[in-house]
C-alpha cells in the first residue's frame, strides 16, 4: 500500500514512529528487520535510521498499528501483523513474521529476537547471505529466569539458552549488542559484534535542553515496562506511601504492558492499594514525544527487581533520563548503581522496598539546591557522551556494509565479515 509521507522537517512520520528522511547515496542494498517486537520499538528505530543513512534500504516487519504493508518512501516499507495479546500470541506470531520475511528481496537480514534464530538460521542457509542478530538482552539469564524451578534447574536452563543462541550465532553472520559485556561473550567464540548500548537518538530526543529546578523534583516518573520483573507493584506501592509522607509529589507513568496479564495484574495492585490518586497512568506514546514528558519531570524511576538479567542491564530509560535532566532512583543493582555513579545522579535502594523509593525521593526533594546542580552538570556531560549517532550509528553502519557486501563483494557472498574491534558502551 502506497502512503503519504508526512514530511515534517524531513522526516517520515506515522501514528508510531518516525524515522528522518534518508539523503545518503543509494546503494541498491536491502536490509530486512523481521521482529516480534511492537511497532516502533525504540532501539529498532534507531537501528533503522543508522541503515538507512548507510544508504540501504529498508523493510520492517513487527507487531502492532493497524496491519497491513506500506510504503512510506521509495527506501523504506513496513509490515504490521496483528498485535500480541500475551506471550503466548507473540510466540505464534514468530513464524508468520519469519514467512513474509522470507518474501521480502533482501540481501540482509537484521533480527532482534532469540525466537528467531533458527529461523534466520534457515534462511541464510537457502540463501547464502547473512543475518545480523541484534541481542537486545542478556537472554540465558532472562530466559532462565522465568522457569518456576529451582536454583540448580535455572542454571540448567540458562546453559541451554546460552547453547542454543550460541549454535545459531556462529553460523549466521555477526551479532550488534547493547553492551561491551554481551558483545564480548559472542566475540569468545569467534562470532563479529559491536556494542551499540540504547544511548537515545539525537531524531527522537531533540527537545531543547533545560535546567533541572526544585519545582521539578515534585515530578517523578516511570517510562519503562509495568511487569513484576520491572517493579509494577513497587511503583503502586511507593506512590501509595508518598501520598502519605509526601502528598505534593506526583508519579506519572507510562501505561507500557506486555500483555493483557500484566496489565491485569497492575489493575489488581491498584485495587489493593487504593487506587492512589497521586499516580497518574499516561498513554503510550511513541518514542519521539518520551523527550518532551521527560522534560517537564525531574526525577526517573527505574524499579527492576532482582531477578535474571536485571544486575547486568541498564535500560534504555537510564539514558533518556540522563541527557535529559532528571535525577535517577533506582533499585541497588550492580549495573545500575555504576551508572549512577559515573553518567548520573540519584540514589540506589533496595528493589523490594516501595517506603524506601519513595523516602528516597523525598531526601531528593529535600536536597534540591546541590540535586540541581549535580544533576545539570551531569546532563551536560551525558548529551555530549551518550550519543546514538556519534558513537554507535557508525560501529553498527561499517558492521552492516562489511555484511551486506560479503568477502568478495558479491550479493549473496556469504555471512562472512572482518572481525570487528571493540567499542566501549559507555558505562
Amino acid at each position: 500500500m502506497e502512503v503519504p509521507v508526512s514530511a515534517v522537517n524531513e522526516m517520515i512520520v506515522t501514528e508510531h514512529w518516525r524515522l528522518r528522511v534518508p539523503t545518503a547515496p543509494r546503494v541498491g542494498r536491502t536490509v530486512c528487520v523481521p521482529t516480534v517486537h511492537p511497532t516502533g520499538d525504540r532501539r529498532v528505530l534507531r537501528c533503522a535510521q543508522a541503515v538507512l543513512d548507510a544508504g540501504f534500504d529498508v523493510h520492517l516487519i513487527w507487531l502492532g498499528g493497524d496491519p497491513g504493508a506500506f510504503r512510506h518512501h521509495p527506501r523504506l516499507r513496513e509490515t504490521r501483523l496483528p498485535e500480541p495479546a500475551s506471550l503466548t500470541d507473540r510466540l505464534r506470531a514468530v513464524p508468520k513474521v519469519a514467512a513474509v520475511a522470507r518474501d521480502v528481496e533482501a540481501d540482509l537480514w537484521h533480527i532482534h529476537d532469540y525466537y528467531l534464530l533458527p529461523h534466520a538460521r534457515r534462511w541464510t542457509r537457502r540463501t547464502g547471505r547473512p543475518v545480523l542478530y541484534d541481542v537486545h538482552e542478556y537472554y540465558p539469564e532472562y530466559y532462565s529466569e522465568r522457569f518456576a524451578a529451582p536454583s540448580w534447574m535455572q542454571g540448567l536452563a540458562r546453559r541451554l539458552v546460552a547453547g542454543v543462541e550460541r549454535r545459531h550465532a556462529v553460523r549466521l553472520g555477526a551479532v550488534n549488542a547493547v553492551s561491551e559485556q554481551l558483545a564480548n561473550r559472542f566475540r569468545a567464540f569467534g562470532v563479529p559484534a559491536v556494542a551499540t548500548p540504547n544511548y537515545p537518538s539525537v531524531d527522537a530526543f531533540h527537545h531543547p535542553p533545560r535546567e533541572l529546578t526544585p519545582d521539578l523534583l515534585h515530578r517523578v516518573v516511570h517510562t519503562g515496562n509495568l511487569t513484576t520483573q520491572y517493579g509494577a507493584d513497587v511503583l503502586v506501592g511507593l506512590a501509595a506511601e508518598l501520598a502519605r509522607i509526601a502528598p505534593g509529589v506526583e508519579v506519572l507513568a507510562i501505561s507500557r504492558f506486555p500483555s493483557d496479564a500484566a496489565r491485569q495484574r497492575f489493575a489488581e495492585s491498584l485495587e489493593r492499594a487504593g487506587r492512589p490518586a497521586n499516580l497518574t497512568m499516561l498513554d503510550p506514546m511513541p518514542a519521539h514525544e518520551v523527550a518532551g514528558l521527560l522534560a517537564t519531570c525531574g526525577i526517573g524511576l527505574s524499579l527492576m527487581q532482582d531477578v535474571g538479567e536485571a544486575p547486568l542491564a541498564v535500560n534504555t530509560k537510564f539514558y533518556e533520563y540522563a541527557i535529559m535532566g532528571l535525577a535517577v532512583v533506582t533499585s541497588n543493582l550492580p549495573a545500575a548503581r555504576h551508572f549512577v555513579q559515573t553518567s548520573s545522579v540519584g540514589r540506589c535502594v533496595p528493589a523490594h522496598r516501595p517506603d524506601l523509593f519513595a523516602r528516597a525521593i523525598v531526601d531528593l526533594i529535600a536536597d534540591a539546591g546541590p540535586t540541581c546542580e549535580a544533576v545539570n552538570r551531569a546532563a551536560g556531560r551525558a548529551r555530549r557522551e551518550l550519543s546514538w549517532e556519534r558513537t554507535c550509528a557508525p560501529r553498527l553502519q561499517s558492521l552492516v556494509r562489511q555484511l551486506a557486501s560479503g568477502p568478495e563483494g558479491e550479493r549473496g557472498a556469504g555471512p562472512a565479515v572482518s572481525p570487528v574491534a571493540p567499542g566501549g558502551d559507555g558505562r
